[in-house]
């Protein structure tokens, strides 16, 4: 099931997904592909992984639910200028929120030719450390 195509109640498939043993919800984060990150300094978005992502994520893991997966995530952003530093507080923070994911997280993708969306570049390079 996949939102792309309109607005969804986050727990919308509970009551299916309860219903079979060992179920997963998968929710995919990004700051990106909205108006709303376009503008956002580097600590808002860090703001926004700690209190918004970490809110939405706690809203649909639930002790008699679902386990939950942050199926999609990658440390890239809008900010103009960012430094390696930037994007090592970015993924950190990221991390460290769909770490709490009862079924744990899974970046975008191992390679990539956008360095910023390659787990592999990004541990290799020093931005990631697992």
């Amino acid at each position: 099931m996949s939102n792309r195509l309109g607005p969804m109640k986050p727990r919308e498939l509970f009551p299916m997904a309860s219903s079979f043993k060992r179920s997963v919800i998968d929710v995919h984060y990004y700051n990106l592909f909205e108006d709303m990150f376009n503008n956002m300094t580097l600590q808002q978005n860090i703001d926004f992984v700690y209190n918004n992502r970490s809110s939405q994520l706690n809203y649909v893991t639930t002790s008699n639910g679902p386990l939950t997966f942050v199926g999609e995530w990658v440390a890239e952003w809008q900010v103009v200028g960012a430094g390696k530093e930037d994007y090592q507080r970015l993924a950190e923070a990221q991390m460290e929120v769909y770490g709490r994911a009862s079924f744990g997280w899974a970046y975008w993708t191992l390679k990539n030719v956008n360095k910023h969306w390659s787990l592999e570049w990004m541990i290799n390079n020093g931005y990631i450390k697992l």
